[in-house]
């Protein structure tokens, strides 16, 4: 039985072609078994991957679905900063973000990082991402990447797809940044308006900046932040403990540290943004109201010391 958010995601996609592809009509554990059975043929055969890719070492493979990847070799003591990002990925799949998937594989005794194509997508700088739609998948997607502490996201990480109907989803690609090994906020929320503090504060955020968003209400956000409200710290450790099985020497550990991570960041994303966006009614006067900086401040003091 799926959650209303991802019933509703699969009847806009409409078209059955997209939704198996990226895998919609699985749950969560459905979708890591399947990766975990995933077979990859043909290895090396480039044909039709894209330039960009081959200048960063990838090469193409296929599934038994006869569907297009881009593969990678990486090193043994590179595999925990990768499973990271699987986890990212599953992560995002449970809070019905589309995404290509991104996986690591043991192929022939060697690790591969493995990802995905969307055939027949454009970038989304080839499309008005300051309007609707685009600007309201943007402005939830920025809760995802606080979430993974993704401080470097740019054009080419949002892909856009069409169905049949000529209708536009935005497709997420791309966990390369992804941190979910450090402790603490490393993202903070600003007091006196909404947006955050980077420690890193890499030039790729110009799709991401909070003040593309600052106009918009709660219902904007709704859906995902009560997706996210929804993740069970215990589900959240058992994934990781699977996905780290059989690839890092201490699954338990690493398992207890991600979930601990994503629960805080999780708890304290919601609530920093229920503070800042208000319903429809309130959204244009929210600016003028002389208590609403008065909310955000005791919100960071409250947060102040890592509560």
């Amino acid at each position: 039985m799926f959650s209303v958010e991802r019933q509703k995601l699969i009847d806009d996609i409409g078209d059955e072609r997209i939704i198996k592809y990226f895998y919609l009509d699985l749950d969560v554990h459905q979708l890591i078994n399947r990766m975990e059975n995933l077979s990859l043929s043909g290895i090396g055969n480039d044909e039709n991957i894209p330039f960009t890719a081959k200048l960063r070492d990838y090469h193409g493979a296929t599934d038994e679905a006869g569907d297009p990847w881009l593969v990678k070799e990486i090193p043994k003591n590179e595999i925990y900063e990768h499973k990271l990002q699987e986890i990212a990925y599953y992560i995002d799949f449970m809070v019905n973000t589309m995404a290509a998937p991104n996986v690591i594989k043991k192929i022939d005794g060697r690790y591969y990082r493995t990802t995905k194509l969307v055939p027949g997508a454009l970038q989304i700088g080839s499309y008005n991402f300051l309007q609707r739609p685009f600007l309201t998948v943007l402005a939830n997607d920025l809760i995802n990447r606080w979430l993974f502490f993704d401080e470097d996201r740019n054009p080419n990480n949002y892909m856009v797809l069409s169905n049949s109907k000529g209708h536009s989803f935005v497709v997420v690609i791309d966990y390369n940044k992804a941190d979910l090994w450090s402790k603490g906020m490393k993202i903070k929320g600003t007091e006196s308006h909404f947006g955050w503090e980077r420690k890193g504060k890499t030039r790729f955020l110009t799709l991401l900046k909070p003040d593309n968003f600052k106009n918009l209400s709660i219902e904007d956000f709704e859906e995902r932040l009560g997706a996210l409200e929804r993740l069970e710290k215990p589900e959240i450790r058992g994934i990781c403990f699977k996905v780290f099985t059989g690839y890092i020497e201490d699954p338990e550990a690493a398992a207890d540290l991600v979930a601990a991570n994503l629960d805080e960041r999780r708890n304290y994303i919601t609530n920093y943004f229920r503070v800042w966006f208000k319903e429809k009614d309130l959204a244009k006067s929210k600016a003028e109201d002389d208590r609403y900086s008065g909310f955000g401040k005791s919100f960071m003091d409250y947060y102040k010391d890592g509560k």
